[in-house]
């Protein structure tokens, strides 16, 4: 499965985050603390259960590892990641108890796949071991030390629609997770990594290609602000043109392979934006209206998959809610172009 450098997921459109490879984890001491009062991570919890019970109607699934740190401690349910500490009590979610483990983490974390990181602003989702899921999240207190801020949304609203983001990548990685860990396995990418901006990466310097491009995410973002279901499906009818021409055009020879990794980030990184977004606009989550959380969380538009997949989910959300939820969870997920592909069909 892909390494913790490459499929870090952090939402660029607020910052960027420098991996280093000095990795080497000290003697942690254990937190003398019998119960951890952990509010922040409570709201983060109810959010995500909100998302998951009333908004996505998902069926019960396991939960992943969990790994969260401020200054000085790490909280989390991972053996793995604090292997001397003892089970204290803390933030359930669904109702049920979770084996909350602390201690002083003294700048470095183990996190639950075995491999050890030095302390930073952080959040993301990853493969553990034995084909589990785990993620990791930094505190507010460290967001805000960093001058992470937005000027649509107040802090709180912003860090929650990001950890919403994350955390919904754990309910992806049995589908696109396998996907993008066959495609690791047996393709060899030069000067770059195989990340959700792998797209980006490659054709960032190319104006034209870049040209292109913005012409098919305009598109698609005119098709779900049309006035009537006949101009969005017709509009985006011409952005899947769009879409397609330009991956017939530009994905060929040893990049052949962009389709489908074009195709899968769209796909997880167009879904967290529209599961924040989602929250956002709920009366008993964000209560904010539908185009300042669009707007907080389109930012400076310079993120391609999460700006485009964005778009891509509010016209699906458009035709058909809520029938597709069901086919961007679990083990054999739909790529987003083909359920828009189908839903203009309707």
């Amino acid at each position: 499965m892909l390494s913790i450098k490459k499929i870090i997921c952090v939402l660029g459109f607020l910052f960027t985050i420098a991996c280093n490879q000095n990795m080497g984890f000290g003697s942690a001491r254990k937190a003398e603390i019998k119960t951890v009062q952990l509010t922040w991570i409570e709201k983060w919890f109810a959010a995500w259960e909100l998302v998951s019970n009333d908004i996505f109607k998902l069926s019960p699934d396991s939960l992943p590892e969990m790994l969260f740190f401020d200054e000085t401690l790490i909280y989390t349910t991972s053996k793995i990641s604090a292997p001397d500490a003892p089970i204290v009590k803390g933030p359930k979610i669904f109702g049920q108890d979770l084996p909350w483990r602390t201690i002083l983490h003294n700048n470095k974390i183990k996190l639950p796949n075995g491999q050890e990181v030095p302390v930073g602003l952080m959040t993301f989702a990853a493969p553990a071991k034995e084909g589990n899921v785990f993620f990791v999240m930094a505190s507010p207190t460290f967001w805000k030390k960093a001058g992470i801020e937005s000027k649509e949304l107040d802090f709180e609203k912003m860090l929650t629609g990001v950890f919403l983001h994350e955390f919904a990548h754990t309910r992806q990685f049995q589908g696109f997770g396998s996907m993008i860990d066959s495609i690791e396995r047996n393709h060899i990418f030069k000067d770059t990594e195989l990340n959700d901006d792998i797209v980006q990466d490659y054709f960032k310097k190319d104006t034209a290609y870049v040209n292109i491009f913005k012409a098919e995410v305009d598109k698609f973002y005119e098709a779900f602000f049309a006035e009537s279901l006949t101009d969005t499906k017709r509009l985006t009818s011409e952005a899947i043109t769009l879409y397609k021409n330009r991956q017939h055009k530009y994905f060929i020879k040893e990049k052949i392979i962009l389709n489908d990794l074009d195709n899968i980030f769209l796909s997880m990184e167009g879904l967290g934006q529209f599961v924040a977004v989602s929250w956002l606009i709920h009366k008993e989550g964000g209560n904010i209206p539908f185009a300042t959380a669009v707007n907080g969380f389109r930012r400076k538009r310079n993120q391609w998959s999460q700006e485009e997949g964005l778009a891509m989910f509010l016209i699906l959300d458009k035709l058909t809610n809520p029938n597709w939820n069901k086919n961007v969870f679990g083990k054999n997920p739909m790529y987003i172009i083909d359920l828009l592909e189908r839903a203009v069909k309707i």
